[in-house]
């Protein structure tokens, strides 16, 4: 008994200390809510809201992604009163959000006497409306496009099902979130799409953390589609069954599973990995975990490289391997580890035997010089080259006629001319010495 009296009061207790907006909620209600997108433009938030005890002195806005964790808090400014209408226009051609954004969002208010409302989280899709868009979706893909009719329609939607076959096949991962893909007519339709200042030659893009992959694909471009869909489709999936908070997935591998899954593979890729294979150019695995070089030949030698990596695992240690690699990587283990737990291998290792497969390195002596020495004046004296970066085994005659041809000519002919030029005053000068020259009176 005594037990349960002492409860009751801490219960009385712990009430009476409550904050008062816990107490009184019920006093502020929102009479109505509405969100206006208007893509690419701005999201229009309005809200009216009312107190039936303290004016209300303050209210917040806060909105984000649905596939965030997090929401961007706004502070808006409000005249006290019982009764309030307000608005906030979210300009998104500064905070860019990609059309077929899901948005969630939520209002905050408070009275003068310290009660506060929040009302429930509510979603609304940030969608493309300057085009009339049909629609297909099936397991969890969603695709829009406005031309070219129902038959555009299912070939879109026919590859997109045929990569997540493939895709589960080979990674043992399906989508569990919706996919939006947003096919645009022409590459001018789909640039009015993206974020200002977005490079010119791009033919898509993706956005992994928000579901969302939009593309300039033209009706009847089969190409196109099955180099675009596959490969987008693929970063979706990967991210989605990796997804956690410490880790991400190395960029070669992600990158080498979306080329692979191309249907339309690239040309003249096979040729440049091999090419950079006898050249020594071939760039190391471990260099490709976090980011692909700037120089475009060096990023597109990177993407080949990755596609012929995956393709080697795929064709050495199977689909059981690459699942358990994804699996690894979900959990945010370490490269190096879920390569030595899954296959008994390191990323140097594994990299080392890939190359194996390959042509075999043809070393040749360079014809430019290595590093020179700047001379104390660059009109006063020539660049010293280290003796050891000399060829091997030429004279200085053969070397300059290896490295400089015409050089060579152009000396060739003078000495012979002079050579020439002594021949005849010696020949002059040995005929007057034996009176062949005298002149008689």
């Amino acid at each position: 008994m005594h037990l349960l009296l002492r409860i009751l009061c801490l219960s009385i207790l712990l009430v009476s200390a409550a904050p008062a907006y816990a107490r009184a909620t019920e006093t502020i209600r929102v009479e109505a809510s509405t969100v206006t997108p208007a893509f690419p433009t701005s999201i229009s938030f309005e809200v009216t809201a009312e107190s039936s005890a303290a004016p209300l002195v303050a209210a917040q806005l806060l909105y984000g992604p649905a596939q965030s964790n997090g929401l961007t808090l706004v502070e808006l400014p409000v005249t006290p009163g019982q009764r309030v209408t307000l608005q906030h226009r979210l300009d998104t051609e500064v905070y860019y959000f990609p059309p077929g954004t899901e948005m969630n969002y939520r209002w905050v208010f408070r009275d003068a006497d310290g009660n506060e409302m929040t009302t429930p989280l509510e979603t609304f899709l940030y969608h493309d409306e300057r085009f009339p868009w049909a629609e297909r979706s099936e397991r969890n893909v969603i695709v829009y496009w406005y031309e070219g009719g129902a038959a555009f329609g299912e070939e879109l939607i026919t590859v997109a099902t045929q990569t997540l076959d493939q895709l589960e096949q080979e990674i043992g991962a399906q989508l569990d979130q919706p996919v939006r893909i947003y096919v645009y007519a022409s590459n001018r339709d789909m640039r009015s799409a993206l974020q200002r200042n977005s490079v010119e030659w791009v033919g898509g893009a993706a956005w992994t953390g928000l579901g969302v992959i939009i593309g300039g694909i033209m009706p009847g471009d089969t190409a196109e589609i099955e180099r675009i869909i596959p490969h987008e489709l693929s970063h979706q999936v990967l991210a989605q069954a990796t997804r956690n908070p410490y880790g991400g997935v190395p960029v070669w591998f992600d990158e080498g599973l979306a080329v692979h899954n191309q249907i339309q593979r690239d040309l003249g890729w096979d040729e440049l990995v091999e090419e950079a294979a006898i050249e020594g150019r071939l760039i190391p695995l471990s260099s490709l975990a976090a980011s692909f070089p700037a120089d475009p030949a060096q990023a597109t030698l990177s993407y080949a490289q990755s596609r012929d990596m995956v393709e080697y695992m795929l064709d050495v240690y199977g689909p059981e391997a690459m699942r358990a690699l994804v699996a690894a990587f979900a959990t945010a283990t370490p490269i190096d580890e879920a390569l030595t737990k899954v296959i008994g291998m390191t990323v140097d290792e594994v990299d080392a035997a890939w190359r194996t497969t390959l042509p075999a390195q043809v070393r040749e002596v360079p014809m430019v010089p290595g590093p020179q020495t700047a001379p104390p004046s660059r009109f006063d004296q020539a660049a010293s080259v280290p003796q050891a970066n000399q060829p091997a085994g030429l004279s200085w005659l053969e070397q300059i006629q290896q490295q400089a041809p015409w050089a060579f000519l152009v000396g060739l002919a003078f000495l012979v001319i002079v050579g020439l030029t002594i021949t005849g005053f010696v020949v002059v000068i040995v005929l007057r010495l034996a009176g062949v020259d005298k002149r008689t009176s």
